[in-house]
């Protein structure tokens, strides 16, 4: 299978090292061609295989296949298959490097100590970094198993008592194509057909298996899909008399809740009698209730462990935020009891424990305040996050979303959702609260219709001139303070 020669007695652990770098690179340093061919074509195959998959695709269609269980343990599978291959080929040119030797006695203890060391090494980088992609494949696996909760467990949003209606720049049928030409039109998803999506945020101390969820923060995030203008509404906990959807609506006379609105969830579990969803009754009865104040459907709802934030942000490496007044709290819970925290006005970068203390602090404030720093940490991480840079954190973020993360939007959605998110300019978010004065605490039925008008109208007027994309040496948010 070629012609073979030697290259001294170190060759075998060098030629270990080479087809380390490439199968069958080893096999033809040491001159056996032929046989480095055959043991590269398995490799070659596979890598020709995802380049095709790669230009022959497209965002929508990469995010899609990597989102899926099915997928990613295919996936998984390949990867297990692909490290055995990987080290029967550094072996097999480890073995050919010996053969022009005719005995072990011919080489010093030193060199075969040298070599085998080599060997090994080349064996455990392979091992190394297969092992990492089994980890993450794993990770994945599970994450995407647990992060979407599956519509026959009852946790869905109910129909709203309106009918929606399509913003003047609904999309056309390609409005969601990704930039490259696609030789068919791609249909519009469901939750797009009305021209904009909306979904609802809520951080909360809980998950899956622990439902008796504190909503501590709900937002609706309301994109329209035409411009991918973005604004965040945001719904506060303290509210009274939110509506009720259809479904519910007879537990109160006049319709309405007339408790706090972050009591619901609970209260809606202890009266199973008027609101129904079992176990899932609370978390239909509080989205049920955001999507009638806003007036228009929610196309999903994306719950996340507030403490998860922590590692989110330590990820990044923290944040950097313009703090438009100083924030002093004397009674901040932790876990060793109540903490004082001090956050100076000014640019400010904040590690992970921080920026959710400047979120969540409420003792020196109002929750209408709360609420505005909560949309400042916001916009923040979505104009610093760097998909980039969290790659080697890939294991630890996966591990914290399954644990932290669950949703209600379709997975078949996400694709879709990926491909208007990388549209949406972080710089121009706009927030509205719906609070005092503009709407009154305890609402009543004019109250709600203006909210119900603000949201439905947010996108009517012509977008206002938005400025070019950043390059990608643009500075911080705000500017770095000057080191001492």
């Amino acid at each position: 299978m070629g012609t073979e020669r030697g290259h001294g007695s170190s060759a075998p652990g060098i030629a270990a090292l080479l087809s380390l770098l490439v199968p069958g690179l080893g096999q033809a340093w040491l001159g056996a061609v032929r046989r480095g061919l055959l043991v590269a074509a398995p490799g070659i195959v596979v890598l020709a295989a995802m380049l095709g998959f790669i230009a022959g695709g497209d965002r929508r269609t990469l995010v899609d296949a990597l989102l899926r269980p099915g997928v990613i343990l295919a996936l998984l599978v390949a990867i297990i298959g692909l490290g055995i291959y990987h080290v029967i080929a550094i072996q097999d040119a480890y073995r050919l490097g010996l053969r022009p030797e005719s005995g072990a006695s011919l080489v010093g203890a030193g060199r075969r100590l040298v070599r085998s060391s080599l060997l090994v090494a080349a064996l455990a980088v392979a091992v190394a970094v297969y092992g990492t992609l089994a980890v993450v494949g794993v990770g994945g696996y599970q994450a995407t198993s647990a992060i979407f909760v599956k519509p026959d467990t009852g946790f869905t949003i109910p129909e709203p008592s309106f009918e929606p209606t399509a913003t003047p720049n609904g999309p056309g049928p390609t409005e969601l194509a990704p930039p490259e030409p696609t030789p068919t039109p791609i249909p519009v998803p469901g939750w797009a057909t009305d021209g904009r999506l909306n979904l609802l945020l809520i951080g909360s101390d809980a998950g899956p298996g622990r439902w008796q969820l504190r909503s501590d923060t709900m937002i609706v995030v309301s994109v329209d899909v035409a411009t991918a203008r973005t604004v965040l509404f945001g719904i506060p906990r303290n509210i009274i008399n939110v509506p009720l959807p259809p479904e519910s609506a007879k537990a109160f006379p006049n319709g309405r809740y007339p408790g706090l609105l972050n009591s619901l969830y609970v209260y809606a579990l202890g009266h199973p009698r008027y609101f129904p969803g079992g176990e899932a009754a609370g978390f239909r009865a509080l989205t049920g209730s955001i999507q009638e104040l806003v007036g228009v459907p929610l196309d999903g709802v994306l719950v996340v462990n507030l403490t998860a934030f922590v590692d989110l942000i330590d990820a990044v490496g923290g944040l950097w935020i313009d703090v438009p007044y100083s924030l002093y709290d004397e009674q901040y819970p932790s876990g060793a009891g109540q903490v004082t925290v001090y956050i100076p006005a000014g640019c400010q970068k904040l590690d992970g424990t921080q920026a959710l203390e400047y979120a969540r602090s409420r003792h020196s404030s109002d929750d209408y305040s709360r609420m505005g720093r909560q949309q400042i940490v916001l916009k923040a991480l979505a104009r610093q996050l760097d998909p980039i840079a969290l790659l080697p954190k890939v294991p630890k973020l996966l591990d914290v979303a399954r644990d932290n993360l669950w949703t209600t939007i379709d997975q078949n959605d996400v694709a879709n959702l990926a491909v208007l998110a990388a549209r949406v300019d972080s710089r121009t978010i706009r927030s509205v609260m719906i609070q005092p004065p503009t709407f009154p605490e305890e609402l009543d039925k004019a109250s709600i219709r203006r909210a119900q008008a603000t949201v439905r109208s947010i996108f009517d007027a012509a977008p206002s001139a938005t400025p070019s994309p950043a390059p990608k040496s643009a500075p911080r948010p705000c500017p770095r303070p000057n080191k001492s």
